[in-house]
């Protein structure tokens, strides 16, 4: 299930983070935190398993009823599985009335998503 980012989940989300191609070093974390605090239309948000550990991460932006999706970081014994699009399905589901979309380097995951979405939905009206 997705939960907003608090601080006491900084050194969880900065593990995450870590994973996110140029963000290992520690001041360029610490400028991604201070980047998402310094507006509301900016969101951490990490998934948490059913036995309440955070295996994932996700960075969306808000803009004019679009939700950006910066990045999406997934702890590795992970990332094979379906766990990106039950994300993906979490975050469409608290987000209702905004579009899905993606970076440039995002918008391939976007794009997946999208298709897999609409062919799991056709095969549950058949």
């Amino acid at each position: 299930m997705l939960v907003k980012y608090r601080d006491d989940f900084k050194k969880n989300a900065m593990g995450l983070l870590s994973y996110v191609p140029g963000l290992r070093d520690v001041n360029r974390l610490d400028n991604e935190f201070s980047w998402y605090a310094i507006s509301s239309t900016r969101e951490l948000l990490l998934w948490r398993d059913n036995n309440g550990h955070f295996i994932a991460l996700v960075g969306v932006e808000h803009t004019y009823g679009v939700l950006v999706l910066r990045y999406v970081s997934i702890m590795p014994e992970f990332r094979n599985g379906p766990l990106l699009f039950e994300v993906l399905d979490a975050l469409n589901q608290c987000y209702p009335n905004e579009i899905l979309m993606g970076t440039i380097a995002g918008q391939k995951i976007v794009n997946a998503w999208r298709r897999n979405h609409e062919q799991r939905t056709a095969n549950q009206i058949k």
